[in-house]
C-alpha cells in the first residue's frame, strides 16, 4: 500500500491542478487498485480530510448523484445507519472518483495502449532516516544513491517508448542508462530534470531554501513547471549546476564547478563551498543523523566556509570547524545524537 501521507498530498495538489504527471499516474493506480477493506478505510479518512477544508457549498449534479449512489451500494447495511456527516463524506468521495474517472478516461482516450500500460504498474518507494544512504537498481538497470532523509518513489517496471519518470524528495545521484527511444525525468517538487542516459546529483529537501542539480557526466536539461507550464531553466552538462530558489523561482548556473564532488556523499567525503554555518548544519545532520542546537542570539549566516571532510567521525569534523572559524565558533558534543553551538561573543 501507498504511504498514507504521501497519496493524500497527491490527492491535494491534485485537486489545487497542481500535480505532477507522475503523481497522476501514481493516483489513478492507486483508484484503480482492488480496495480491500483496510485500503477503503484509508481512502475515507482521507477524504474526511480532505471534506474539512472544502466550501460548505458543493453542486449537485446528476452524475455525481449517480456515482454517490453506486458507493452506496457498497456500504454494509450496518454502515448505512451512520450519521449524515458520515454520507457528506460519502458523498464528496463520488464527486472525487467521478473528476478521476474522467482523468483516467482521457489518458485513454488519448493514449489507449500506453494508457492501459501505465495504470497496470506498480511503484516502489523507499524512505532513508538521516544518517543512512542506500543504493537502488531500477529495471532498466539505472543505480540511484538515495541519501539521508529522503524518499524515492519509482515504477517497478518501466515500459519502452515511454517516458522513464521517477519522484525524488531529499537528496540522491544518479547514473541513467542510457535510452533515447525513453527520456528519464525526475520530479522534484516544481522542478524537473530530463536526461537520456547520464550520471547526475539532485539536492532537493522541500524545506531547504535551494534546490540544486549538478551535473558529473553527459547532459541533463532542468526545467521548472511553476504554474502549471514547464518552462526549460537551462542543459547541463559536466561539471556545471543550478541552483533554484524553491520560493521566488530564480536560479543561477555555474561552470567550472569539480565534477567529482559531486556524488562525494556516497563514499562519505563531504565538500562545502562557500557555504554558511545554517547550510553546513544541515548536511552533517543527515549524513550523520545528529541534531544541533545553537545558541546565542549572533546569526551564522555571514560565517562561509570551504572545507572537504574526508570519511571523518562528527567529533573531528567539529574540531575543524572550530579550528577554520579563528577560535569564534565553540561547540559541545553532548551525547552521540545532539551537538549545541554557540559562538563566544555572543550572549
Amino acid at each position: 500500500m501507498q504511504d498514507k501521507g504521501y497519496i493524500k498530498s497527491i490527492m491535494e495538489r491534485f485537486r489545487q491542478g497542481q500535480a505532477s504527471p507522475a503523481e497522476k499516474k501514481i493516483l489513478l493506480h492507486y483508484l484503480e487498485t482492488d480496495q480491500d477493506e483496510e485500503h477503503m478505510e484509508l481512502f475515507a479518512e482521507m477524504m474526511a480530510d480532505l471534506w474539512e477544508g472544502e466550501p460548505a457549498y458543493r453542486e449537485e449534479t446528476v452524475e455525481t448523484e449517480a456515482a454517490f449512489a453506486e458507493i452506496l451500494q457498497e456500504i454494509p447495511k450496518d454502515n448505512k445507519r451512520k450519521p449524515v456527516r458520515i454520507v457528506q463524506q460519502w458523498y464528496y468521495a463520488a464527486a472525487v472518483i467521478l473528476v478521476f474517472s474522467v482523468v483516467s478516461s482521457w489518458f485513454y482516450f488519448q493514449k489507449p495502449e500506453k494508457a492501459m500500460q501505465t495504470t497496470s504498474i506498480a511503484w516502489s518507494s523507499k524512505t532513508t532516516p538521516d544518517g543512512q544512504k542506500v543504493k537502488i537498481r531500477l529495471s532498466d538497470s539505472s543505480i540511484i544513491y538515495l541519501a539521508g532523509g529522503s524518499t524515492l518513489r519509482w515504477p517497478d517496471q518501466f515500459v519502452k517508448g515511454q517516458k522513464r519518470e521517477v519522484i525524488l524528495t531529499g537528496e540522491a545521484f544518479f547514473e541513467v542508462k542510457r535510452d533515447t527511444s525513453s527520456p528519464f525525468i525526475v520530479h522534484t517538487g516544481q522542478v524537473n530534470t530530463q536526461v537520456l542516459g547520464t550520471s547526475f546529483n539532485i539536492y532537493a529537501y522541500p524545506k531547504d531554501k535551494n534546490q540544486m542539480i549538478s551535473v558529473r557526466s553527459g547532459k541533463v536539461r532542468v526545467s521548472s513547471n511553476g504554474g502549471n507550464q514547464l518552462k526549460k531553466l537551462a542543459d547541463l552538462t559536466a561539471g556545471m549546476r543550478l541552483t533554484y530558489e524553491q520560493q521566488t523561482m530564480d536560479f543561477v548556473v555555474e561552470k567550472g564547478q569539480d565534477p567529482a564532488s559531486f556524488n562525494s556523499w556516497i563514499e562519505n567525503r563531504l565538500s562545502f563551498r562557500n557555504a554558511n554555518l545554517g547550510e553546513i548544519t544541515k548536511k552533517l545532520s543527515r549524513y550523520y543523523s545528529i541534531h544541533f542546537d545553537i545558541k546565542g542570539s549572533c546569526k551564522f549566516d555571514n560565517y562561509r566556509i570551504n572545507a572537504s571532510f574526508d570519511n571523518q567521525p562528527i567529533g573531528k569534523i567539529m574540531e575543524q570547524l572550530a579550528m577554520m572559524s579563528g577560535g569564534k565558533l565553540s561547540y559541545r558534543i553532548n551525547d552521540e545524537n545532539s551537538i549545541t553551538l554557540w559562538r563566544k561573543e555572543c550572549p
